[in-house]
């Protein structure tokens, strides 16, 4: 079928009807406005992408939702854009300050007298393993920093970051093998 001559609405009609070539027309059409303005508002190009995939994904799974009385297609669609990305922004900021507080509990706190050799290796140690895991992405490095840092099990974690049990476990597997390799290359030969 062709398209052309039809207009966003009219498209959008025929998604609304399941029609997925129109889907289809409108990513064509639309794709790039979403992308850039998705990258506008995250400054990230990859999370960008990700975005609009879920944007259109959303268009064809919520297309009858869609009123062409209430406005344009081009402006339901980059609202749509809009809260994908500040839900996006505020994902980001949580995982940040979960981090911080992993950050923070790395702080050892006694009051027993320490032996200045042993604080300084221990010293040593622990910016060896801030530096391996500010190599990780963010997805892992917060999953790592639940896990041995809060003590939290795979489960909990899924709970609280709100995501599938399956990613939290693909992270952690990852984050876990990414490290093997980093502090392998800081310790000394045997």
């Amino acid at each position: 079928m062709s398209f052309e001559g039809l207009s966003d609405e009219q498209v959008i009609g025929l998604v609304q009807q399941g029609d997925r070539d129109a889907l289809g027309e409108l990513y064509d059409r639309r794709g790039k406005a979403v992308f850039g303005f998705a990258l506008h508002l995250l400054r990230d190009p990859a999370k960008a992408e990700e975005v609009t995939q879920e944007v259109f994904l959303n268009v064809w799974l919520k297309a009858r939702f869609y009123q062409p009385q209430r406005g344009s297609f081009n402006t339901w669609l980059l609202t749509m854009t809009h809260h994908r990305a500040i839900d996006e922004l505020r994902h980001a900021q949580r995982q940040r300050a979960v981090l911080d507080e992993a950050g923070q509990a790395m702080v050892i706190n006694s009051d027993a007298p320490r032996d200045p050799l042993d604080e300084a290796q221990r010293a040593q140690e622990a910016e060896t393993v801030n530096r391996a895991l500010e190599t990780l992405p963010p997805e892992q490095r917060n999953v790592i920093a639940l896990a041995y840092y809060h003590g939290l099990s795979q489960s909990e974690i899924a709970t609280r970051l709100q995501q599938p049990l399956g990613t939290v476990k693909t992270r952690m597997r990852l984050a876990m093998q990414k490290l093997r390799v980093a502090l392998a290359s800081h310790q000394e030969p045997s």
